[in-house]
């Protein structure tokens, strides 16, 4: 089960699902992005879902018990969530640290100048799927980290319109780095 922290008051329960529904909802709404087409290819992966099963293996999702909740204010919430533990965001972001609270890196160029954020905030999808661990009492994106930071960053007197969903599981070990998969040829 996962014990939501206070922080984040707007999440909901919905239901739980397993690492497949979640990898899946995640391939739908990005392994067609032509941009993480040439993030794979880069690192020596033949296809998406070799490259994410690699970036997600340390977690070992496929065994833990996943929960989607909705963000009933994503505009509130996400400045609180943690960035992704990934060594491109540790190394840009995070100053050596394996994560940071998204509203505590919102001023930086790599968010400010992100081509990709900036782009997801003049259209952002009716409908997107985080995804997460909940560790020490705090959201740890692992998947999202564009739109959670379009998000966090979000002009207020702008309406926000659309239906935030997060899937989440409770994680008690360290946090892994991710991200480093490059394939060995």
């Amino acid at each position: 089960m996962v014990t939501i922290p206070e922080q984040y008051a707007s999440l909901i329960h919905i239901k739980s699902l397993s690492w497949k529904e979640v990898f899946d909802t995640w391939r739908n709404l990005e392994a067609w992005q032509e941009s993480w087409k040439e993030h794979w290819t880069e690192r020596g992966f033949n296809s998406w879902d070799e490259w994410r099963e690699a970036y997600a293996a340390p977690l070992h999702p496929e065994t833990l018990s996943w929960e989607m909740y909705h963000i009933t204010d994503p505009i509130k919430d996400l400045p609180l969530f943690y960035g992704t533990p990934t060594k491109g965001w540790i190394d840009k972001a995070y100053e050596g640290e394996i994560t940071k609270q998204l509203k505590d890196i919102s001023n930086l160029p790599i968010i400010t100048e992100n081509q990709k954020v900036l782009t997801i905030k003049q259209a952002f999808p009716k409908e997107t799927m985080l995804t997460g661990i909940v560790h020490e009492g705090k959201i740890v994106l692992i998947e999202g980290m564009h739109r959670a930071n379009a998000l966090a960053t979000w002009n207020p007197k702008t309406p926000f319109v659309g239906n935030v969903t997060i899937a989440l599981v409770q994680w008690d070990s360290s946090i892994p780095a991710l991200g480093g998969n490059y394939k060995v040829k």
